[in-house]
């Protein structure tokens, strides 16, 4: 079962390893959704008094995490606190923290990347452009160099948007590809996983209202 940060009984937050999918989906992959679901019913078959839940239990990934990446992925338990992560997410409430092993030293220890994301549905990634068009989208992040480590640069990414595969296409355009990232430019580390982690994760719960702050680091080896 992976790492379980914070649970209730609105929010299951975990810490998914790289490889699984964050949702089942078409393509038969392994699902951190799928593992979830399975831990939500075996609990709520041995805790629960409520027939209706333990028939038909609510389960939902709140956001996406790349197949490819780990850390903390967010799934709602009911309908009432998945509408309402969603607005958070929607009005940019929501504040998220990678770590990012690139392989290339960035050209400053400290930057902000502003760019034209167009999705490639046949290569399945996003592109750099040089301006708005047609299907483009704007994405913007900040990074801290951190440390350097062996052959590669551990960089703080903060994304002010959440665009599909934005950090990978954005560190890879100024010439520093995620280690792992094949699809990007990087070299070969493992096996559908790239060292991208998802190492924070800030929100309002659902419910209280209150600040929920969560912290994860990588697997040892990262």
């Amino acid at each position: 079962m992976m790492q379980i940060l914070f649970e209730d009984y609105y929010l299951l937050i975990v810490n998914k390893p790289a490889g699984l999918s964050s949702e089942s989906g078409r393509e038969r992959h392994p699902s951190a959704e799928d593992e979830a679901l399975l831990y939500f019913t075996s609990q709520l078959q041995e805790k629960s008094t409520s027939k209706r839940l333990k028939t038909t239990p609510y389960l939902r990934a709140v956001h996406r995490l790349d197949r490819a990446a780990s850390g903390i992925l967010v799934f709602a338990k009911t309908k009432t606190a998945l509408v309402n992560l969603m607005g958070q997410f929607e009005n940019r409430s929501v504040a998220k923290v990678y770590w990012a092993k690139v392989e290339n030293r960035p050209p400053a220890e400290k930057g902000k990347l502003t760019n034209w994301l167009k999705k490639d549905p046949v290569a399945r990634k996003s592109i750099i452009v040089e301006k708005s068009g047609r299907d483009t989208q704007h994405c913007e992040l900040e990074y801290t160099l951190l440390e350097k480590s062996g052959k590669e640069f551990l960089l703080e990414v903060q994304p002010a948007t959440g665009r599909f595969h934005q950090i990978r296409a954005q560190l890879a355009h100024i010439g520093c590809p995620i280690a792992g990232d094949v699809l990007y430019g990087g070299k070969p580390w493992k096996e559908q996983q790239i060292k991208l982690h998802a190492r924070r994760f800030t929100c309002k719960h659902p419910k209280t209202g209150e600040l929920l702050e969560l912290e994860c680091m990588p697997n040892e080896g990262w």
